[in-house]
């Protein structure tokens, strides 16, 4: 970058297309993150599908006819019901398996993206760069990655097991689950001192997203209504949810579990407004001078 003064400076659109070249770049002379990324693409899916390799089980219907034998009758109920909570639990293990998988990518693409060249960057904003132009430039850099990984990890489970509902609407789901890990993990980098404290920070955020989503079990209110909010699980998982509402295998997953499944158009605005949330968190975070002493 030029030196204030020297010359006009570029501009920022101009700034933020030479990081994003430059970003680039450097990714694939780093072969050993290009095979990390590449790992993580391919072999997340695989984990998701070994539980269901062969497919959603059908949910056999349950006969209504009426007789004298009691005894059959009620047995063909508790299998019945036995089968729907299996399938039930199956369907929404699968749905958080996969949101859980993407967070943990989202971790991965953005906990150092900012803290490991901190140093470069505030010499670079004394020439002149804009912070939001890098910040431009790691978006564009993180949105391929986020892109690429929620829609592979979309069609891959959904060709293998068969999941019934809208493409379009789940890999949104996924892919915007993703993306919120990935921004707020990009502001704890922006805010973070050391790439381990980055770290750290971000794989708790991912750590907590299981349980606190209530998905496996239940929080108990208010407890659950004050966390949700804040947690991209949560909203991943029920917007996806949503998605299978005209099937049978919703009702199976309603069924065992005790936490509200929410509207699936709050869902993408909570989910939208938690990726708004993170960029902006990470812009103050660019924009504050932070020199170790």
């Amino acid at each position: 970058m030029n030196r204030k003064g020297d010359r006009k400076l570029p501009g920022a659109a101009t700034q933020a297309w030479v990081l994003w070249r430059q970003r680039w770049t450097l990714f694939f002379r780093e072969m050993q993150q290009v095979w990390l990324q590449v790992s993580l693409l391919f072999i997340f899916p695989c984990l998701v599908v070994l539980f269901a390799f062969e497919g959603l089980p059908q949910i056999s219907n349950l006969s209504m006819e009426t007789g004298d034998d009691i005894v059959r009758e009620l047995r063909e109920r508790l299998e019945f019901f036995a089968e729907t909570t299996r399938v039930g639990g199956l369907v929404s293990g699968l749905i958080m398996f996969q949101v859980i998988l993407l967070t943990l990518m989202g971790s991965n693409n953005s906990a150092r993206e900012v803290v490991a060249e901190r140093t470069i960057f505030e010499k670079e904003k004394l020439a002149g760069l804009r912070a939001g132009s890098y910040l431009v430039s790691k978006l564009g850099f993180l949105g391929v990655l986020v892109a690429a990984q929620s829609v592979w990890m979309t069609v891959f489970v959904k060709m293998v097991c068969g999941f019934p509902g809208d493409l379009g609407a789940q890999m949104m789901f996924l892919f915007l689950a993703n993306a919120a890990m990935t921004s707020i993990c990009l502001a704890v980098s922006s805010w973070s001192r050391t790439t381990e404290q980055a770290s750290l920070v971000s794989i708790y955020l991912v750590g907590f997203q299981l349980p606190l989503s209530g998905a496996i079990l239940a929080l108990p209110e208010p407890l659950g209504a004050l966390v949700r909010p804040f947690i991209a699980a949560y909203w991943s998982w029920s917007g996806l949810l949503g998605t299978l509402r005209d099937t049978r295998f919703y009702d199976a997953a309603a069924q065992v579990t005790a936490t509200p499944i929410a509207d699936p158009q709050l869902c993408l605005w909570v989910l939208v407004t938690q990726t708004i949330a993170g960029i902006l968190l990470a812009w103050f975070g660019l924009s504050r001078s932070r020199w170790e002493p």
